[in-house]
């Protein structure tokens, strides 16, 4: 045997043994490439998603569109160990969450175009929304049920509505029947409110006379019994 067929030989046989190794360490490496990238993009896209969903001011809308940022949010990072992680447990879990979380947003996002439907709020089993927790009025027993007052007066305010600032709004809804005005306002500092949409119980329903969608107000709102409540409205001109 010559030099150059030895030489040939023993290389064939190093490479032969190194390989479930060194070619399948590097096989398996190769996947990672990109992943500090893309995991650094998943944190900052999570970070921000709630920040920049919208609120209406319909608890049923807020959580259906806060639930399905978060599920987005695992979705995406699901996704990204898919694509770059190496070890078959934590695969298997974010298959896992792939296969559940996307079912549960097509869910939600369905009930979101059917709860727009004419006609879907006047479904026998819907509750109506309240000033506070539903089984609020259960737990506070029949002692304090029965001194609740009777009469509907509106209620009064917890401060002089005159010390109360006027901030800057614009009218997105207006409820005559609940008494409830949406707004998409700037924050609102004496009850530490960040601007947002939200939808308000106003304080005397006669502060919705002549409010139209879209028009520009000043108005101060404040905790009245325990509810934020719109204690004072002016149309800007």
């Amino acid at each position: 045997m010559t030099r150059t067929t030895s030489r040939a030989a023993l290389l064939a046989v190093v490479l032969v043994t190194a390989a479930p190794f060194g070619i399948a360490r590097f096989a398996q490496a190769q996947p990672a490439r990109g992943a500090a990238g893309e995991f650094e993009r998943v944190r900052s896209v999570m970070s921000d998603r709630f920040k920049t969903t919208k609120l209406t001011g319909d608890p049923d809308q807020d959580f259906a569109a806060l639930l399905i940022a978060s599920f987005e949010e695992t979705l995406f990072l699901a996704k990204a160990q898919l694509n770059y992680g190496g070890d078959r447990e934590l695969r298997e879990v974010a298959q896992k969450i792939q296969d559940e979380q996307q079912e549960r947003i097509d869910a939600l996002k369905k009930w979101q175009v059917r709860s727009r439907e004419p006609g879907y709020r006047e479904q026998p089993n819907r509750t109506p929304s309240g000033e506070g927790p539903l089984d609020r009025p259960a737990q506070a027993g029949p002692a304090q049920a029965q001194a609740a007052p009777s009469s509907a007066q509106p209620p009064a305010a917890s401060a002089s509505t005159a010390n109360t600032p006027l901030v800057k709004g614009t009218v997105q809804k207006i409820d005559d029947a609940a008494g409830k005005v949406t707004l998409d306002h700037e924050r609102i500092p004496n009850i530490d409110m960040d601007a947002m949409t939200m939808a308000y119980k106003v304080q005397d329903p006669a502060m919705l006379k002549d409010l139209k969608v879209g028009q520009k107000v000043r108005f101060s709102a404040d905790r009245v019994d325990g509810a934020i409540a719109v204690t004072r409205i002016q149309k800007v001109k």
